[in-house]
C-alpha cells in the first residue's frame, strides 16, 4: 500500500497540532495554581498588621526565654531576722567571738556601733551581721555560745508569693516597654513622639522599681539579718539581801531612813533660801517705815492734849 506525500504531511500536521494544544492547556493549568498560591500568601501578609510580622520573632524569641528562665518548681524564698542579747564581762574579747562565728559561716559585719566605759574598756558593742539563709539557725545557736544569753528572737517571712508576682509582672513589662520602644521608631511627627515618649518613660519608671523591689527581695531571701547586743552585765545590789537581821538590820535601815530624810530636808531648805533672802531684803524697808509712823504719831498725840 502505497500513501501519497500529501497525506503524509496533513497527518504530521495535525499530530503536531495536537500536542501543541495539550502542552497550552498543562501550562494554563499550573499558572492558575501558582496565582491562587500567591493570593493566599497576600493575604495572609494583608492580614498581618506591620508591627505583627516584624515583631513576632522578637516575641517569640522572648517567650522561649521567659520558658527557659522560669524554674519549673519555685523554691520558697523567706526572710529570716533576729536579735541575739549577750552579756560579758569581757565586751572586746565577745565581740571578737562574734566576728568569728560570722567568718566561719561566709557572713559580713554590716554595722558595728561601741561604747566605752569609765575604765576605757568597752561597754557595749552593737553588731549588725549578715550571714547566708541556710545558715541562719546554726548563727544563732553559735552566738548564743560566745557569752551568756539574755535574750533571743527570731521572725521568718515567706515572701514566695511576692517573688513570683513581682517576676511575673516584670516580664510583661518589659514587653510593654519593647512595644513601646517599636511604635516610637514608627513616630512620623513631634505630638507622636512626644506622646509615645511619655508612655515610654512613665512604664520605663514602673519597671525600674519592680526591678528594684526584686533585689531587694533576692538580697534578703539569700542573706538573713542578725543584730547582737554584747553588753556587760549590770551592777545588781540586793539591798534587803546584802542587811544583817535583828538590831544592826534595823540600825541600817534607820541610817538609810535618816539618810534620805536629811537629803529631803536639804532639798526643801535649798529650794526655799532664795525665797527667804528675798523676804528679808523686803522686809528691812518695811520695818523702818513701820518704825517712822509710830514715831511720828506719838510726838502728834501730846500736841493735841
Amino acid at each position: 500500500m502505497h500513501t501519497s506525500p500529501r497525506r503524509t504531511a496533513l497527518a504530521l500536521a495535525a499530530i503536531a497540532t495536537l500536542v501543541a494544544l495539550a502542552g497550552c492547556g498543562s501550562s494554563e493549568g499550573s499558572g492558575d495554581s501558582a496565582g491562587r498560591t500567591a493570593e493566599k500568601v497576600g493575604s495572609a501578609d494583608v492580614g498581618m498588621s506591620a508591627p505583627q510580622a516584624e515583631g513576632a520573632a522578637p516575641v517569640a524569641d522572648d517567650a522561649a526565654r521567659d520558658a527557659a528562665a522560669a524554674p519549673t518548681v519555685q523554691q520558697p524564698a523567706v526572710i529570716s531576722t533576729g536579735t541575739v542579747s549577750l552579756e560579758a564581762k569581757d565586751v572586746a574579747r565577745a565581740r571578737l567571738q562574734v566576728r568569728k562565728v560570722v567568718d566561719a559561716h561566709r557572713g559580713t559585719v554590716g554595722e558595728q556601733e561601741t561604747t566605752t566605759g569609765e575604765n576605757g574598756e568597752l561597754a557595749t558593742a552593737r553588731l549588725v551581721l549578715r550571714v547566708p539563709s541556710e545558715a541562719f539557725d546554726d548563727v544563732v545557736a553559735a552566738l548564743e555560745e560566745v557569752a551568756t544569753p539574755t535574750g533571743t528572737t527570731t521572725t521568718s517571712e515567706d515572701v514566695t508569693a511576692e517573688v513570683v508576682d513581682v517576676d511575673a509582672r516584670i516580664r510583661a513589662q518589659r514587653k510593654s516597654v519593647q512595644r513601646i520602644e517599636t511604635l516610637l521608631a514608627r513616630a512620623e511627627t513631634i505630638e507622636q513622639i512626644v506622646a509615645i515618649e511619655a508612655q515610654l518613660a512613665s512604664r520605663q519608671a514602673d519597671l525600674d522599681a519592680l526591678e528594684s523591689r526584686q533585689q531587694w527581695l533576692a538580697d534578703q531571701t539569700s542573706m538573713s539579718t542578725i543584730t547582737v547586743y554584747v553588753e556587760r552585765p549590770a551592777a545588781r545590789h540586793d539591798r534587803e539581801d546584802d542587811r544583817a537581821t535583828g538590831f544592826l538590820g534595823g540600825l541600817s535601815r534607820g541610817w538609810d531612813a535618816f539618810v534620805d530624810g536629811a537629803g529631803a530636808v536639804l532639798v526643801v531648805v535649798g529650794f526655799l533660801v532664795p525665797w527667804l533672802a528675798l523676804l528679808a531684803l523686803l522686809a528691812v524697808p518695811a520695818r523702818l517705815v513701820l518704825r517712822r509712823r509710830r514715831r511720828a504719831g506719838t510726838s502728834v498725840t501730846p500736841a493735841s492734849t
